[in-house]
């Protein structure tokens, strides 16, 4: 699943933004991830209760970002996360998040989450 980039430098662990302005960035990106899982259909998958989910987020810088902080993408990315595992109907305790994975730069950014039942 393709997820956008747009505000995800203000959700990062170096962001000094006000608690509030920053929850509301976040359920922002609940919602919109949400959405995308929906339509991708991943409400209907089945997780079998004892199997864990490794994730992987393939992160595409737009060509206006001149550096990208491996960790921070994890951090930006949390509500995302937390929005996959509501979506699967499962503990985000269960996900099992692997190293971040640099792609190419593409014209807006993006994020790719790749989501494995092991």
């Amino acid at each position: 699943m393709k997820l956008p980039w747009a505000k995800t430098s203000e959700l990062s662990a170096n962001s000094r933004l006000h608690w509030r302005k920053r929850a509301k960035l976040v359920k922002a990106q609940r919602r919109v991830t949400d959405a995308l899982a929906r339509e991708a259909g991943w409400h209907k998958a089945r997780i079998p209760a004892d199997a864990e989910l490794r994730m992987t987020l393939i992160y595409c810088p737009p060509s206006t970002v001149t550096t990208v902080d491996d960790d921070n993408v994890v951090t930006e990315n949390k509500g995302a996360r937390d929005a996959l595992a509501a979506v699967l109907r499962i503990d985000d305790g269960r996900i099992k998040l692997q190293a971040p994975i640099r792609g190419d730069r593409c014209r807006d950014g993006a994020v790719i989450v790749e989501v494995e039942v092991v």
